[in-house]
């Protein structure tokens, strides 16, 4: 939104200060600061249009939709001419469900100015609510073709095409939203999704130059490049040099690594960051790192001098390994002697002396863990393995003590839960590195752009309570902290470990609205508190009575407030039912170990299982892993049992939620009806015809029944 021209309000001239206070205000976010000037300003100017339309601006954004519209329509009686007034009007009617009304308002933006790119953005937005794809590609090309250079026109034109299930020219025009605005992180996602099981088949030096910019990227899953980067490692002759080693003895290879004119791997373009950053996926590419891996276990012993060759190299694998949490085994049978040799050489080695060895050391185990780290922490390291004493001492070191000093709110007492939590100490869940980011909105847009097939008319409250209930890692804590306005985040969860590790990452961050706790939610209530949104994904499953859990939710939920939950799919879990099957005949336990193994052995027992949960990332990291198959405790549903667990806590469903338009989309064909997309046993036949519809969870919003 610009700036009125000054020229339109010259006979008010003394208002404009306040006026340009006020849009300084909505610019960085500060709706009362905003609304104070804009109230002081119609104080002497109540007919002041565009402070009413600023003000009805305000008013959409905290979800007063009947305030909002009624001060929008006031300014556009008083200037019908400004094409800005219209273009709000749309919003706010679109906000409503009001969609014919909204497509008026834009269309007269139009009329009044034909180049109004944002207008068109607003026609594509319906269209894209209404399931017509056509008609938003359509209004989102025109957009682009006014303004081609405008990122949002881009993106949005992307997600269209993207949702027509036109992935190439989606990624053009995605990678083009990107490059004008590198630094929103809703284009870098969006680019990312759009390269997903893309596979390159020659070398394309300027993709991967994009890719690089990517990795590393709040919100941006490694996942969705792990085709285009891994094929464009394993095209790199560099890589492609080191095929021989996949079979040869950790000797052998030691062997190949010593010699003088043995490249470093690293010299593959791309390779580095993909370690750093990447979620490594392709079976040849990780099979060469667990052979390199084994050959500098040798090298360590036999030439330990020439490691240092080898250091950015070294530090960067242990970094991998530790975020992976050393999930792919070590199967050659000469590495268990290796490593007691090596850990006989550093009983008595100066840590300052031996820091190589100590990386090597880290390859296979965290350093976190050993009886010397105190130790180790205190000692200074070489700047090539700056990084890795961060990640693997200095970070788990620190959270063991904010761990200690994290509030209980509620004693965990439940055995099941106790359970649970014993798992979650040991293998904290998910260990992440870059934070999802959100840009903070009222909690009625929150759920508005959550569930665009619902009119939510709530006002926003002045300042947002927030509960995640069963926070883990803090990866949705921090999401929920910068996502909604005013926002006060209350995050619980079993494990003082991932609670630790939440807090760490949000301190970090400079995310200060965060009380991380440990509580259990089968004693919620005893908190006495309420609160205006509820999350609580992928938690009540692994309750031992998950209806108990629920009504505990309830109790704390204030009357008008929100709930967001996130439950496992009975239809979606089949291959991970399968996979308990396996473990239960086999006898594996739950361990790290046993996870392990039972990762490397499933091919041999059923391939094609194996194949499909590799299509999970749950399958690189061991904590995941664990999570996805090995989980101590698991309620699974359909969408009729969701019906029945709903009614009984008095709650009202309000609509799934996705990522992208294409579920909804097919869902209003076949079910033209349900307007509102809330019909359960609908969604049951949905789920029928579509299998992996929910094959991660079930997310869907709930509030009280009225």
């Amino acid at each position: 939104m610009s700036l009125p021209d000054p020229a339109a309000v010259a006979a008010k001239s003394h208002l404009l200060p306040i006026l340009r206070a006020a849009m300084q205000a909505l610019g960085r976010g500060d709706l009362a600061a905003a609304e104070t000037q804009l109230d002081s300003l119609l104080a002497q100017e109540p007919g002041f249009a565009d402070a009413l339309h600023l003000k009805g601006y305000v008013a959409l954004q905290r979800g007063e939709l009947a305030t909002a519209l009624d001060l929008v329509d006031r300014a556009i009686a008083a200037d019908f001419h400004f094409e800005n007034y219209h273009l709000t009007r749309g919003h706010i009617l679109l906000a409503m469900g009001e969609r014919d009304a909204a497509k008026q308002s834009f269309g007269t933006a139009l009329v009044l100015n034909k180049d109004m790119v944002e207008a068109y953005i607003g026609l594509g937005h319906i269209f894209l609510a209404e399931g017509e794809l056509d008609g938003a590609v359509g209004a989102l090309t025109t957009a682009f073709n006014t303004d081609i250079k405008h990122a949002e026109a881009n993106y949005m034109l992307g997600y269209a095409l993207m949702a027509k299930g036109d992935a190439v020219k989606a990624m053009n025009f995605f990678n083009r939203a990107h490059q004008f605005d590198s630094r929103n992180p809703r284009y870098c996602i969006g680019y990312a999704r759009s390269l997903r099981g893309l596979r390159l088949t020659k070398p394309e030096p300027g993709l991967i130059e994009s890719m690089l910019q990517l990795l590393g990227t709040p919100g941006v899953e490694p996942r969705d490049l792990a085709g285009v980067m891994e094929s464009a490692i394993r095209l790199d002759p560099v890589f492609t040099g080191f095929d021989v080693i996949d079979t040869l003895s950790p000797g052998q290879i030691a062997q190949r690594l010593a010699a003088p004119d043995c490249p470093d791997p690293l010299l593959t373009p791309g390779l580095a960051e993909w370690l750093e950053h990447g979620l490594v996926c392709d079976p040849a590419v990780e099979r060469r790192l667990i052979a390199l891996r084994r050959g500098l276990l040798s090298l360590a012993l036999k030439a330990p001098e020439l490691l240092l060759r080898y250091s950015r190299l070294l530090g960067l694998m242990a970094i991998r390994v530790f975020q992976n949490e050393y999930v792919d085994a070590a199967t050659h049978p000469a590495e268990p002697e290796l490593r007691a040799a090596l850990d006989s050489r550093l009983a008595d080695a100066d840590p300052a002396a031996a820091v190589p060895l100590y990386a090597v050391y880290a390859l296979y185990a965290p350093l976190y863990r050993r009886a010397d780290a105190e130790r180790l922490a205190a000692t200074i390291w070489p700047p090539a393995f700056a990084e890795l004493k961060r990640r693997q001492l200095t970070e788990p070191l620190a959270e063991r003590r904010i761990a200690a000093a994290l509030p209980t709110l509620v004693p965990v007492e439940d055995r099941t839960s106790r359970t649970v939590q014993e798992m979650y100490e040991e293998s904290p869940f998910p260990r992440w590195h870059q934070p999802v980011l959100g840009s903070p909105v009222s909690l009625p847009a929150h759920l508005r752009a959550a569930l665009p097939m619902q009119t939510i008319t709530t006002p926003a409250p002045a300042k947002t309570d927030v509960l995640i209930a069963g926070c883990g890692t803090g990866l949705q804590a921090i999401l929920a902290a910068t996502s909604y306005a005013q926002a006060q985040v209350l995050a619980i969860d079993l494990s003082r470990t991932s609670l630790a590790y939440a807090k760490r990452k949000a301190d970090e961050l400079g995310i200060a609205n965060i009380d991380f706790a440990q509580a259990d939610i089968l004693k919620l209530s005893d908190i006495d508190r309420q609160f205006d949104a509820i999350e609580s994904f992928g938690v009540l499953h692994h309750l031992r009575d998950p209806e108990a859990g629920l009504a505990q939710l309830v109790s704390l939920l204030k009357p008008d407030g929100y709930m967001m939950l996130g439950l496992y799919s009975e239809i979606g879990r089949r291959d991970v039912v399968a996979a308990r099957d396996l473990i239960a005949k086999h006898g594996y336990g739950d361990t790290p170990d046993e996870v392990r193994r039972f990762r490397s052995y499933l091919p041999k027992m059923d391939r094609a299982l194996a194949g499909r949960l590799a299509q999970s990332s749950a399958w690189y990291a061991l904590s995941d892993l664990r999570d996805l198959v090995f989980h101590r405790q698991e309620h699974r549903y359909t969408p009729q049992q969701l019906r029945r667990m709903i009614d009984a806590a008095g709650m009202e469903f309000l609509g799934f939620v996705f990522t992208a338009p294409q579920p909804l989309i097919g869902y209003r064909k076949r079910f033209p009806a349900d307007t509102a997309g809330t019909n359960l046993e609908n969604w049951a036949a949905f789920e029928i015809d579509n299998p992996d519809l929910f094959a991660n969870c079930y997310q869907f919003w709930l509030r009280k029944k009225r």
